[in-house]
């Protein structure tokens, strides 16, 4: 019995492993939702979510900063947004919600060689949702204008919910709109989400998560995200980049003799997993030129939005002469990710 039991227990544990594998290029994750989910603006289910932070390094991160949160299940597709915003509006026409505070939303299912191709097709869609209608909470939703028949649009919900310092917002998408697609752990799919703010007027800001504005135009610009049970700490090494956003820059305004600060995201929900971060200077032959430790964090206003900070003389890092990295360690000093600053323009023009 012990000879039959070891064979098959080595089966299991390589199975085990072969589920919590991220297939290449997958860039995100999109998290096992619970069985209790319920579309009503309340982003209590969405705790342990994975997510991508964006907007945190605005110079009006209060009102800017924001938190996608992604989840699955056999029968939808879910994402939470957590805004902080004090303006909160969106005073577009029902076919226009990107002119006011919203999602731009983009979703490729398609398998085979159409999966993140240049053009949109079926399989693909790129629309919008917003929890407000001038300044009431009022959730809606639509399709690109081009593209109002590229789903059946069947089961879509949309929950929002006023907070202290900004807004939640849930988004349900059935699978069934994807006929093709069939959902289960370890099946991948393409999406950008993109944040679009107006301060109650036209849109005065936009940002992406996973790519740029090029997402509007092709696919081909939208992040690889795998269908998974949970994070897991193996999974960082890809995801890190989108869980953990790196800006590094130098204050126009210093009361020392010149330092670069670093800023990297820390990940909601998942701090507790964080040891320590480092950033690294290195020259442009790889060369470290010094290691300084994250030992600053700066809270902004609402749930769980933090940023770690870390400075350095400018000597060190001449502008054009050298590259960063954070690197991320967990509690027990085991390497988690590897961070380098976007080399992306983002927001609504090109440029730094």
């Amino acid at each position: 019995m012990k000879h039959f039991l070891l064979p098959l227990v080595g089966l299991l544990l390589l199975a085990v492993a072969a589920q919590a594998d991220l297939k290449p290029g997958v860039r995100g994750l999109i998290t096992r939702a619970p069985q209790t989910m319920k579309i009503d603006g309340n982003l209590d289910e969405f705790a342990g979510a994975f997510c991508t932070p964006v907007n945190y390094f605005h110079a009006n991160a209060q009102n800017r900063a924001a938190q996608f949160f992604y989840m699955w299940d056999d029968e939808a597709f879910y994402c939470g947004l957590r805004t902080l915003d004090a303006a909160r509006a969106n005073n577009a026409a029902d076919d226009r919600l990107w002119e006011g505070d919203g999602v731009e939303w983009y979703f490729d299912t398609r398998r085979g060689d159409d999966f993140r191709a240049k053009s949109w097709g079926p399989g693909a869609v790129h629309m919008y949702w917003t929890g407000y209608k001038g300044l009431k909470l009022q959730p809606r939703w639509c399709l690109r204008p081009d593209m109002l028949k590229a789903i059946a649009g069947d089961g879509v919900e949309v929950a929002a919910r006023d907070t202290e310092h900004g807004s939640e917002v849930e988004f349900k998408l059935l699978w069934a709109n994807f006929p093709n697609f069939k959902p289960a752990v370890g099946e991948v799919i393409a999406l950008d989400s993109e944040l679009c703010y107006s301060d109650g007027g036209p849109r005065v800001d936009r940002t992406f998560a996973y790519g740029s504005p090029l997402s509007v135009q092709q696919p081909a610009s939208l992040g690889v995200v795998q269908l998974v049970e949970k994070l897991e700490p193996s999974d960082w090494k890809q995801c890190g980049p989108v869980m953990m956003p790196v800006r590094c820059d130098t204050a126009w305004t210093q009361d020392t003799k010149a330092l670069v600060t670093g800023k990297i995201c820390l990940p909601p929900g998942q701090q507790n997993a964080i040891g320590k971060i480092v950033f690294r200077v290195s020259d442009l032959e790889g060369k470290t030129l010094g290691e300084y430790p994250a030992s600053k964090t700066v809270s902004l206003p609402g749930s769980d939005f933090a940023i770690a900070e870390a400075q350095w003389p400018s000597d060190v890092a001449v502008p054009g002469a050298h590259t960063l990295i954070a690197i991320v360690y967990d509690k027990e000093g085991h390497e988690l990710t590897r961070v380098a600053p976007r080399m992306v323009s983002v927001g609504m023009t090109q440029g730094y």
